[in-house]
């Protein structure tokens, strides 16, 4: 679906498309794989990580690094958010059909996401963080007396965490009855919050990319700083699918009065 259409096709009464989609696979196979993976990994940074800080007298610094984590998790869904609901398109090699088409199928049919499985819902980005905890885990091995990386771990395992929660979280602001722990985290936004949500599905479509709490969402939205994001890379000669999509359209008019 392209980028112009995702908001105008019709959309069902109930917000379900009634359309069972399974992962290709090899997908499926990683999608499972690193959901078990990804708990052990973080525990692991978290335990490694800590142990340096409190040999080094720096344990503190955790206090600091939960929340620059729990923002840094918000502001990447709202980056991931944007990015698939902005550029490219559904045919786009590897983030196509894995990226693009289930956030553009989201805007048609919402509560979609409310099917899904617990892999179904967090696989995608557990595959995207298994290698960055990887990666983690090797440099502190690589760089024993690093306080500073300590933190820097913690901080990156802490971000990792909420942005894998994310489409929980997400799922959560769209299901018709979630639990009441659940909807105690919603009321105290700890998590995304239903309301507030739903501002991203009323037009212009343009705002709240920011789904792990949205506590970035008014700030962001004050800076137009997905908008400005956009001119900057026209700039550099990368532009929207919906600009894509209207040059492809003239382009088609003026063949056609030429024939």
């Amino acid at each position: 679906m392209s980028a112009s259409l995702r908001h105008s096709a019709p959309n069902s009464s109930s917000g379900y498309s009634g359309i069972e989609e399974h992962s290709k696979p090899l997908h499926a196979f990683l999608e499972y794989a690193t959901s078990l993976i990804f708990p052990f990994l973080f525990g692991l940074n978290l335990h490694w990580a800590g142990a340096r800080l409190y040999e080094f007298e720096l344990l503190w610094l955790i206090a600091l690094a939960v929340p620059l984590g729990v923002v840094g998790g918000d502001f990447i869904s709202g980056i991931v958010h944007w990015a698939a609901d902005t550029y490219c398109s559904e045919d786009t090699p590897v983030v196509g059909p894995s990226l693009v088409k289930p956030f553009r199928m989201h805007h048609v049919y919402p509560r979609d996401i409310c099917t899904h499985n617990i892999v179904e819902t967090v696989g995608n980005v557990c595959i995207l963080a298994v290698p960055m905890l990887s990666v983690s885990l090797y440099l502190l091995w690589l760089l024993p007396k690093s306080g500073l990386l300590a933190f820097a771990v913690i901080c990156m395992a802490l971000m990792a965490a909420a942005t894998v929660a994310t489409n929980q979280f997400h799922k959560w602001a769209h299901q018709e009855n979630p639990s009441a722990f659940a909807r105690w985290l919603q009321r105290t936004r700890l998590v995304l919050e239903p309301s507030h949500h739903k501002l991203h599905h009323t037009e212009p479509f343009n705002m709240h990319y920011c789904i792990t709490n949205g506590w970035l969402n008014p700030l962001l939205n004050k800076l137009k700083f997905f908008r400005r994001l956009e001119a900057t890379l026209r700039l550099l000669g990368i532009e929207t699918a919906k600009a894509k999509d209207e040059q492809q359209s003239q382009t088609s008019s003026v063949v056609e009065e030429m024939r």
